[in-house]
């Protein structure tokens, strides 16, 4: 055998054993990502609740839809919100009452309370720290509250409510389509398909290639207040799937509903909001 077929058959060899080497090296690669995808895998619902009031509202009962989904191991429809482990931000508590209770087979949250006034706050100007300048030489900004709006006190204050909430370790949420099987604001009505196009919604911005829809569901809402108070109530529910694989991979699918109620209120008054679909890595 001449030196030049030698030489192409050992380079053949070595090209061979080096093939070998990468499908191997590929392997344990995509062996320990996928374990590191699997232990890392969680699930979770986030829910967020904000309510304002530009003043004072009397005898106010809010029954508020909440995210829930049918059980048929129950036959009822199920919420995954926890007041329990919910985190409230500048509700009085003393004054108001917050709960969830059944209203015709659906769990919608319960906001009651004889009186519930608006909170005010002044703007808290940054002030700049010139060079080698101490910082604990600086006048410290105060925070000043007031039930009216002022010059002074010109920030009206939200009501928060936020809620996170681990879904079941051996349930993957379903992002992509939600729709009968996953938590969604109850009772709904779809009302349309979301443009691929995006843009403005209603209230919401929708980004260009989004999927999901245009829902509709109703607030019932009883209060007295002056005809030019304006009731602002916004909720956001997230469902959402991440893993680790080179850094945090995820997806989701989120609802949004925001309504501005003005004067006073008595009756069912239907919100849209939107639910978009699918939004992440698959």
């Amino acid at each position: 055998m001449g030196t030049h077929a030698k030489t192409l058959r050992n380079l053949l060899i070595a090209a061979g054993i080096l093939m070998a080497v990468l499908f191997v090296i590929v392997a344990l690669i995509a062996a320990n990502l996928g374990q590191s995808a699997s232990e890392s895998f969680r699930s979770q619902y986030h829910y967020e609740l904000k309510i304002s009031t530009s003043g004072p509202i009397e005898d106010a009962v809010l029954l508020i839809p909440l995210p829930s989904r049918y059980d048929p191991e129950t036959g009822t429809n199920v919420t995954p919100i926890n007041l329990s482990r919910a985190s409230l931000r500048n509700f009085d508590r003393s004054g108001i009452s917050v709960k969830i209770e059944d209203f015709d087979g659906v769990p919608m949250l319960n906001i009651s309370a004889d009186r519930i006034g608006p909170i005010y706050k002044n703007r808290i100007t940054p002030i700049p720290i010139m060079p080698g300048q101490n910082e604990s030489e600086l006048p410290k900004p105060t925070q000043i509250y007031s039930d009216r709006y002022s010059e002074e006190t010109p920030v009206l204050v939200e009501m928060e409510l936020y809620n996170m909430i681990g879904a079941d370790p051996n349930h993957e949420i379903e992002t992509r389509r939600p729709i009968g099987n996953e938590p969604l604001v109850m009772p709904y009505r779809v009302v349309s398909t979301l443009n691929a196009s995006g843009g403005p919604i209603d209230a919401y911005y929708v980004s260009p290639g989004s999927s999901g829809y245009v829902v509709e569901v109703p607030f019932i809402l009883s209060f007295d207040a002056e005809d030019e108070n304006v009731l602002t109530i916004s909720s956001d529910f997230l469902g959402t799937n991440q893993w680790w694989i080179l850094g945090w991979q995820s997806n989701s699918y989120h609802e949004r509903l925001r309504h501005e109620f003005t004067g006073p209120c008595n009756g069912t008054y239907p919100v849209r909001g939107v639910l978009v679909t699918g939004e992440g890595v698959y």
